[in-house]
């Protein structure tokens, strides 16, 4: 199989953080005042506190197979930064239950658990890593999506604003964490595509049927017009998933490696802006 020489620079230092975001006056149609691109964006936080555990549990499983020390560091990070992931994200789930979802929120995050439980028990470990590196493939994605457009970013509530960026850049810092790990273990490219495509249509059923959940609580799911605008954000020409499908298709490339595209140039600049909406609301 051909691998890839690409490689995480240098730069990039994968750094957990905890931030103890506070969720206040957060607007119940927090992106550009769209309900659908805001409850997509909600159907996938309810996946993460779960979803991140099961990430670390997968490269756990393994970590003891790695001997250089430099991959054990990334690893730690890792781990470190999806468990932060899971406790922030469990924080706006939280919110979205005391904004009236509660039975959304909560009925998905149950529905998350089974589904995560019923996998790991029916996968081998090395397919739950598989699983894990597939899955990190689209949270990256959505990650560059985001940093790389600074529109879609001002289009979010201040509020909540600083979550997404934080975890994306972040997704973005230990991209190829799990996929490093996968190819000195488990490097079957026939199984790294079955599994991104059964992992991208669990994921893809999951986030319609919940964002639908929500939208039908805000009884908006029979107003055709507000639907149409909604899905046109999220999959016309410039949609914030539809121009992730170029990068989707990498993962299929026999080569592949995250860091075949090198965004640590949005990591820096994203962090810079955290940096500096921190110091104002200190001020």
């Amino acid at each position: 199989m051909t691998r890839s020489r690409a490689s995480k620079p240098a730069s990039v230092a994968i750094t957990p953080q905890r931030m103890d975001f506070a969720f206040e006056n957060v607007p119940r149609h927090w992106f550009a005042g769209d309900p659908v691109v805001t409850h997509f964006l909600n159907a996938l936080s309810l996946t993460f506190p779960d979803g991140e555990r099961f990430f670390v549990d997968s490269v756990r499983a393994y970590r003891d197979r790695i001997s250089d020390p430099v991959q054990q560091k990334e690893i730690s990070g890792f781990i470190g930064q999806e468990a932060m992931h899971s406790l922030e994200h469990n924080s706006f789930n939280e919110m979205l239950s005391a904004q009236g979802y509660e039975k959304e929120a909560r009925g998905g995050q149950s529905l998350a658990r089974k589904l995560i439980a019923a996998g790991q028990a029916r996968m081998s470990k090395r397919m739950q890593l598989h699983a894990t590196a597939a899955l990190e493939h689209i949270t990256a994605i959505l990650a560059y999506r985001l940093l790389s457009d600074p529109a879609l970013v001002n289009r979010m509530d201040p509020s909540v604003r600083d979550l997404w960026i934080w975890h994306a850049i972040e997704e973005t810092e230990h991209k190829g964490v799990a996929f490093d790990l996968l190819m000195e273990v488990a490097p079957d490219y026939r199984d790294r595509v079955r599994t991104q495509l059964a992992a991208s249509l669990a994921l893809a059923s999951y986030t319609t049927q919940y964002t639908w959940a929500f939208l039908k609580r805000d009884g908006i799911h029979r107003r055709p017009l507000v639907l149409a605008r909604g899905l046109w954000r999220l999959f016309g020409i410039n949609g914030l998933v539809s121009r992730t499908l170029p990068m989707w298709l990498r993962y299929f490339r026999p080569g592949f490696h995250p860091w075949e595209v090198d965004d640590s140039h949005l990591i820096a600049q994203w962090r810079h802006v955290l940096q500096e909406e921190k110091l104002a609301s200190a001020a």
